[in-house]
């Protein structure tokens, strides 16, 4: 059974239904009137008027272009085989239109895509449209990037700009406390399971960050980052993960698997 979200959708539905039945109504409307003012005309003229079924035969004959089967000994070909002969049946006029539109459309898209450059190829417009969005994305975390807070923070660690981003404020601000390769020194190893605040999701560690550990001698980088370049600095030492530095210090805290 089908489902609306909204009552704007099924609104929209059914005056698409009404829309389709009106055009239909219109068409028929059209065609009885046209049928009519012919016969009018043919009557005017001392001809014989025609049904509907006669008009739409004519029709049918102009488009196809066949010939009567009364007449098809006319262009019955020579040769036959067990008994079967062949017609010399014309292509259909809307076949030889269609066919001939296809040519010109051919000729036409390769000119304009691969000739002359007047219109981008899929892949362009593809790089384009992504080249937009990545605008689109940055201008909207530039305008956004106060409101980030360990709630609403989002982890990006497939976003290699945003790695990079956290690995370069890391490298400015982190590495006499933390170590290089994150193994840790004054302060604990990051790449390991072991948690002494939080449990190690996305928002723990911006809230650490933001708020540092004064009893511990970690300052509160809220004042001096920020809420972007914290949330790209707590991707990136998510990213580091497991990677088993040399040197790194004992675990501290508590597991979080």
């Amino acid at each position: 059974m089908t489902s609306f979200k909204s009552i704007d959708e099924l609104i929209l539905v059914i005056l698409s239904i009404i829309l389709i039945m009106i055009a239909i109504i219109v068409l028929f409307a059209t065609i009885s009137l046209y049928f009519s003012m012919s016969n009018k005309l043919r009557e005017n003229q001392g001809k014989p008027t025609r049904s509907l079924v006669e008009l739409f035969k004519k029709w049918y004959a102009g488009l196809t272009n066949a010939v009567p089967i009364e007449k098809e000994n006319t262009i019955m070909l020579s040769h036959d085989y067990d008994g079967i002969r062949e017609l010399d049946n014309h292509l259909p006029p809307w076949w030889t239109s269609l066919f001939v539109l296809c040519l010109v459309f051919a000729v036409v898209y390769m000119g304009v895509y691969h000739v002359w450059d007047l219109s981008p190829l899929q892949e362009t417009e593809y790089a384009n449209e992504i080249t937009a969005a990545e605008k689109q994305i940055a201008e909207y975390q530039a305008k956004n990037a106060e409101k980030i807070d360990e709630n609403s923070v989002k982890e990006l660690l497939t976003d290699a700009k945003e790695i990079d981003k956290g690995k370069s404020i890391y490298t400015a601000n982190c590495v006499a406390c933390h170590g290089a390769a994150l193994e840790g020194g004054v302060g604990p190893n990051l790449t390991d399971n072991f948690w002494i605040h939080g449990k190690g999701a996305i928002g723990d560690v911006f809230k650490v960050i933001k708020n540092g550990v004064p009893e511990k001698g970690m300052i509160a980088w809220k004042a001096t980052l920020k809420p972007d370049q914290i949330q790209a600095v707590s991707n990136f030492i998510l990213s580091t993960k497991n990677t088993n530095p040399p040197n790194a210090k004992a675990p501290q805290g508590e597991e979080v698997k």
